[in-house]
């Protein structure tokens, strides 16, 4: 069965696949972009130009060129955006080693070693400055009793 045409929001997930020059560093990037586009076709032409032009001109990471290999990922965003909103989704088969889990999953501890501490400004030893936020009305979200059919 062929997927929808569009996506239902008008937004786009595209994976964009680049082979670095930089030894120093990872060989490859997969770095996922958002698009604004009405169709699959729209969404993957602009996220061609956009890995080319990356290509070209470096983009975020990287200041020099470095390859465009192609779009790693297609995936159209099916809920509006807000906090809690669903973005992106991937269809996994189970591992054939150890308990089946096809992903690393991560704990808190895993991450504290990748991540700065949040209660503190970058550099500065300082408190942070930006509010918690709290779920509206105090209350704590709840998950969807049945999940969505892709």
């Amino acid at each position: 069965m062929k997927k929808p045409a569009t996506s239902p929001t008008g937004w786009w997930i595209a994976g964009l696949l680049e082979k670095q020059p930089d030894s120093s560093r990872s060989s490859y990037w997969n770095n996922y972009r958002l698009i604004r586009a009405n169709d699959w076709r729209t969404a993957f032409r602009r996220a061609v130009e956009m890995g080319l032009s990356d290509a070209r001109t470096g983009d975020r990471a990287f200041t020099g060129p470095h390859a465009f290999i192609g779009v790693s990922d297609l995936i159209p965003i099916y809920d509006e955006f807000e906090d809690g909103a669903e973005i992106l989704w991937e269809e996994l088969e189970a591992s054939e080693a150890g308990d089946g889990v096809p992903l690393q999953i991560f704990t808190e501890a895993d991450l504290e070693s990748e991540y700065e501490d949040p209660s503190e400004q970058p550099g500065t030893g300082q408190p942070a400055t930006l509010p918690v936020v709290e779920p509206e009305g105090g209350e704590q979200p709840q998950p969807e009793a049945e999940g969505r059919d892709r």
